[in-house]
């Protein structure tokens, strides 16, 4: 592996921050010094044979290794053509041998073999994040958001595009609030030179995926979407999915086709909103049948797509006020208690940002930065500001990864969260298996670390993890894990991590990140495992949630 002396630039970014870790990939926060432009660079691992690149070298990789290649140059050839308000914008990428850089620390930054790529920053972290669950968000946000999804896609259906995976983890939100369709790996070319196809493959996320994709016939490209975003408008207006699956294996499908679920919560809620359309709207686009549900050009015609909206100019498609968008998504999370209160300075920017003139505003800016607010300053900014008490939703933001910071002994810790998830009863997901195991390290046969051991530990080291496998109250599987590792909580409340990419590490307080990662879940009911959890850590035990 080469030992080089810095980051080798990607199309003039380097990484300076971590912002996320998913499943199949790691996004960073990335500066182009010459132009001081921020991005994210994407960076999806990949064995490659040494010298050979994902488009080139395929056959003499493993065949599993050659296909995962040949979908991530598909996604990126895919989405660096498009160019609207609500896509993410992919500027380009390139395969790349792993690598080894030196850290200001005196250590060394592991980079793995894999595809690299450049994106458009969305450091509003996701749509995902902002859904309170069982409430779901302001209406007007939620027509905000859906109409900025619904012209993201027939953008995409126009150049013969097919998502295939539209979430709410899939839509990201810019430095103004803006949404943008994100995660092409699912997506595939429905239509060329006029010529449609019936696509075969099936894929997605189950809550969110078309009844037609269960069934062996080839299907329609557009209509999976239009249901997909149809869901997706459920999930905001009522903070949960709809069911797990549309198959009759669901017991809330097979009560929705047969026209008896409307009695039931959250569905009857439907009725004190059906004057404004989007009862109709939302049950025109999950029509079972997908010849009879509308195309996205129809849903642009529907009283409640049309209808005014103060956040939103039609004009540009674009969020007219961010601020008011924070605040009031803020405002949800916290008075569920899923997020701390607002912080007096945040008041003060959000009362100034509305009440000062034109005339005001170069004083009230003059004024603002003396105690080091902006009352221009973006989404994300002021997402980070909200709560001192908080760094969810917007540090290292993961739709699947939830966590706090704490300064407690890690003996102490581990034993308060193995009383936490005794106390919570949960139910195995299999006979004969135990609902959550304590491990130590990456290996279940790591034994427990000394006391010298978790002094000297590097920042980041996992140090514990428990492993939960449990069912949802759809006895559905929610296997997660809980990674408890060495972390550094900045003393900046303003600051996007404890550590830039390179190593140089920030002042702050020393502690322990415990960290949420989804395995196989609705991620609307992780949100509920994770909050019962912190409800039963002592006060006092967390820093920062």
């Amino acid at each position: 592996m080469a030992v080089l002396p810095s980051f080798p630039p990607l199309l003039g970014y380097v990484p300076r921050e971590h912002l996320a870790s998913g499943g199949q990939s790691s996004v960073y926060r990335a500066l182009n010094a010459d132009s001081d432009h921020l991005a994210a660079i994407k960076v999806v691992p990949l064995r490659l044979p040494a010298g050979r690149g994902a488009e080139r070298g395929t056959a003499s990789m493993d065949p599993q290794v050659a296909a995962k290649a040949k979908q991530l140059v598909r996604e990126m050839r895919i989405h660096e053509t498009l160019q609207h308000r609500n896509i993410l914008r992919l500027f380009g990428g390139e395969t790349r041998e792993e690598c080894a850089v030196k850290a200001y620390s005196g250590g060394e930054q592991h980079w793995p073999a894999g595809l690299y790529m450049v994106l458009d920053l969305a450091d509003g972290g996701d749509l995902f994040d902002k859904i309170t669950p069982d409430i779901g968000v302001d209406a007007e946000i939620a027509h905000l958001y859906f109409r900025q999804l619904v012209s993201g896609l027939k953008y995409l259906n126009q150049h013969g595009i097919c998502h295939r995976d539209v979430k709410p983890e899939n839509c990201l939100l810019d430095g103004q609030g803006n949404l943008k369709v994100s995660d092409f790996g699912l997506a595939t070319v429905f239509k060329y030179k006029g010529q449609e196809r019936l696509l075969k493959d099936r894929c997605g996320s189950p809550p969110y995926a078309a009844p037609e994709l269960a069934r062996a016939q080839p299907y329609a490209a557009e209509p999976i979407d239009v249901w997909s975003a149809g869901v997706v408008l459920f999930a905001l207006l009522f903070g949960n999915t709809p069911w797990d699956e549309p198959t009759s294996n669901s017991p809330e499908f097979a009560a929705y086709v047969a026209g008896t679920i409307f009695t039931s919560d959250p569905w009857r809620r439907l009725g004190s909103v059906r004057e404004s359309g989007v009862a109709q709207l939302l049950l025109a686009m999950l029509t079972v049948e997908p010849e009879r549900r509308p195309r996205l050009r129809d849903i642009e015609r529907m009283d409640w797509y049309c209808q005014s909206n103060p956040l939103f100019d039609p004009a540009t498609g674009l969020v007219v006020d961010p601020h008011e968008v924070i605040r009031r998504l803020m405002a949800t999370l916290s008075a569920h208690e899923y997020l701390g209160p607002p912080t007096e300075e945040f008041e003060e920017l959000m009362q100034a940002s509305q009440s000062a003139t034109q005339q005001q505003l170069p004083a009230l800016s003059q004024r603002m930065s003396q105690r080091g607010l902006d009352p221009g300053q973006s989404f994300r900014s002021s997402l980070q500001l909200y709560s001192r008490l908080s760094m969810a939703p917007t540090q290292r933001t993961n739709p699947n990864l939830t966590r706090f910071f704490t300064t407690q002994p890690l003996p102490v810790l581990l034993s308060l969260l193995t009383r936490a998830l005794t106390l919570l009863s949960l139910n195995p997901s299999s006979a004969n298996a135990e609902p959550f195991e304590l491990l130590y390290g990456d290996s279940p046969s790591t034994p427990a670390p000394s006391v010298e051991q978790v002094t000297s530990a590097s920042l980041g080291t996992l140090l514990a993890r428990f492993r939960i496998r449990t069912v949802d109250r759809r006895q559905q599987n929610l296997w997660a894990g809980l990674h408890i590792s060495k972390s550094l909580l900045p003393s900046d409340p303003n600051m996007g991590g404890a550590m830039d990419v390179d190593g140089a590490e920030g002042d702050g307080q020393e502690g322990f990140d415990v960290v949420c990662l989804k395995r196989e879940a609705d991620p609307l009911e992780m949100k509920r495992l994770w909050r019962k959890v912190v409800e039963r850590m002592p006060e006092g035990v967390i820093v920062a949630v």
